[in-house]
């Protein structure tokens, strides 16, 4: 069976990038672009990974990360972003239960790898 993976971008064309990249390895993707109807769609359906962009207008990255820890603690997220954090700051993440960080613009490879890695655990 697939994994599912839900991707979370307010930036239509980054989201059907990584959407295409992840459906040609395999993975059931679904997009969603803004953090609200994030916290919807895993309220309803099951995901192995949600890949959440930070920088969101209403509601940032951060604040749906904290939400989905609050009401889905097992779920796995991982930050895919264009802001860089220090490695003490991605350690806090980790701690946190942030299951990876994948910085913009990445390569198709490295993306497919962290997911593949992500999901298989």
């Amino acid at each position: 069976m697939a994994k599912k993976i839900l991707i979370v971008d307010d930036e239509p064309s980054v989201a059907k990038t990584v959407k295409f990249i992840l459906d040609a390895e395999g993975f059931e993707t679904q997009i969603v672009f803004s953090g609200e109807d994030c916290l919807k769609k895993i309220a309803g359906e099951a995901f192995d990974l949600v890949l959440l962009d930070i920088m969101m207008p209403k509601m940032t990255g951060w604040q749906v990360f904290e939400e989905i820890k609050k009401r889905h603690p097992k779920l796995n997220v991982a930050f895919l972003t264009v802001i860089k954090y220090s490695d003490a700051v991605k350690e806090k993440l980790e701690k946190d239960g942030l299951k990876g960080y994948i910085t913009k613009p990445f390569e198709n490879e490295e993306l497919v790898n962290r997911v593949k890695s992500i999901t298989s655990k």
